[in-house]
C-alpha cells in the first residue's frame, strides 16, 4: 500500500470508524506468493513454496493454517463502509526500492 491510501483510510477510520473493527488496507487482491517472490527479486535471492511441516516451523501449526489459507488479502470493509478507495495500486509505483510484479503474474 501506498502511504498516502494508508492515511486516507486512517482518516476515514478515525473520523467514523466502529471501535473494535479491522480494516485492511489493501489496494486489490494481492497473493502472499507475488509478495515473496518480488521481495526475493529486490533481495537478490530466489523464493520457495515451504512444505506444511517447514510452515508449521516458521508459524507454528496454526499459523501455518492461517498463512495456507488466507493466501491473498482483500479490503471489503475499508471500501463499503469507509468509503475507502485505493488511488495508487500498483506494485511497480509503491515499491521500495521498487516491488516488481512477478513474472507471469
Amino acid at each position: 500500500m501506498h502511504l498516502d491510501d494508508v492515511a486516507r483510510l486512517a482518516e476515514a477510520a478515525v473520523r467514523g470508524g466502529t471501535a473494535g473493527a479491522l480494516d485492511h488496507a489493501v489496494a486489490g487482491e494481492v497473493a502472499n506468493r507475488w509478495i515473496a517472490e518480488a521481495v526475493a527479486a529486490d533481495l537478490g535471492c530466489a523464493a520457495r513454496s515451504l512444505t506444511p511441516a517447514e510452515a508449521a516451523g516458521v508459524w507454528d501449526e496454526f499459523g501455518a493454517l492461517i498463512m495456507g489459507a488466507s493466501s491473498r488479502s482483500r479490503a471489503p470493509r475499508a471500501r463499503a463502509e469507509r468509503g475507502w478507495a485505493p488511488r495508487r495500486t500498483d506494485l511497480n509505483e509503491i515499491g521500495e526500492p521498487g516491488l516488481r510484479r512477478p513474472v507471469g503474474a
